[in-house]
């Protein structure tokens, strides 16, 4: 189906942009109204089909009444639909953020100790980035930045502390602010381990794959087998449910949470749960595997430590990829 493209914001002088989709926008007027269930009487009644490419609201395949029923829900009982995407570009550097919806999943599995008990946990909406961050975006706030184990624009940022990213994390933060791109009450983060693990499971959309996106991890992942042990330009491989890149394979993911040889302090029916209380000697975990990982670290369910005593947590096979809510 094809999508509108409704520029939200922009912000003087080029310096950051944000844009997103209006869900039930089917006349691309930029709003959602009754003028859209219009157009879809149009086409279902008449056969007017100038808003056929939009028409499609609930995304299942087929323009009917079930498409006027979703933009009657948006008008008449208060839903505020979310963009399934926001776009921003800063200093010349575009990135996107993908909505995840809120759901529950059973999370962990029995493959391993580390992995167990599975648990039930039930994550709300946010977005997440579309690929691990990359050394493109952090230049547009860093550019004199030269500590990439790997370098390359469209490579995942690689070889940089855990401090590090958190002071990038906070320098995006207050320049989308204050260029007005982002909203005062919305800021990028890290993930949480579930956070991590929903989205790499698809979220709703999941078709429970082993590895995001696939059950052939030559599909989704640079991994040892495949990369020469060198993490890749993102995008390379193909995305999961969710259109996320790289969540399995090419550079292993941070998460806020401190790592944990398994489940054992997690409680069923938790929501946005941040992990284990404990601070471990370990450090913190990470999830998706790397370029240099065997293929069974790579599964969406694979939990692994980054010690950041060692070094500051650097590694050259170590990443991030951003939230937002």
């Amino acid at each position: 189906m094809k999508k509108l493209f409704l520029s939200i914001m922009a912000v003087a002088m080029g310096l950051a942009v944000a844009k997103a989709e209006v869900k039930g926008d089917v006349n691309c007027d930029g709003v959602t109204n009754s003028a859209d269930v219009t157009a879809l009487y149009n086409y279902i009644l008449k056969g007017v089909d100038t808003y056929v490419a939009t028409g499609d609201v609930n995304g299942d395949g087929v323009i009917n009444s079930s498409d006027v029923t979703m933009v009657y829900n948006i008008l008449l009982n208060g839903i505020k639909p979310q963009p399934e995407f926001i776009d921003f570009e800063v200093n010349g550097a575009a990135f996107r953020m993908i909505l995840v919806e809120g759901g529950t999943m059973m999370m962990g599995s029995d493959a391993n100790a580390s992995e167990q008990p599975v648990h039930q946990v039930t994550l709300t909406t946010f977005y997440i980035a579309e690929t691990e961050c990359t050394q493109a975006l952090w230049k547009a706030l860093f550019p004199s930045y030269s500590n990439f184990a790997t370098q390359g624009d469209l490579k995942p940022c690689n070889g940089q502390q855990y401090g590090e990213v958190l002071e990038f994390v906070d320098a995006l933060n207050s320049h989308l602010h204050a260029t007005g791109a982002l909203d005062a009450d919305m800021n990028f983060m890290l993930p949480t381990e579930a956070q991590w693990e929903w989205a790499a499971r698809g979220g709703v959309k999941s078709l429970g794959y082993t590895y995001a996106g696939s059950n052939n991890i030559n599909d989704v992942a640079w991994y040892w087998n495949n990369s020469d042990n060198l993490v890749h330009d993102v995008k390379l491989k193909a995305p999961n449910e969710l259109g996320l890149y790289d969540m399995s394979g090419n550079a292993h993911e941070v998460t806020t949470d401190n790592f944990s040889m398994d489940y054992s302090w997690a409680a069923d029916g938790e929501v946005d749960p941040s992990g284990s209380p404990t601070v471990s000697a370990y450090g913190l975990t990470r999830r998706g595997g790397s370029c240099s990982s065997s293929a069974a670290r790579c599964t969406v369910t694979k939990r692994d430590f980054n010690d950041i005593e060692v070094n500051g947590g650097a590694s050259e096979d170590v990443s991030f990829r951003l939230i937002l809510k």
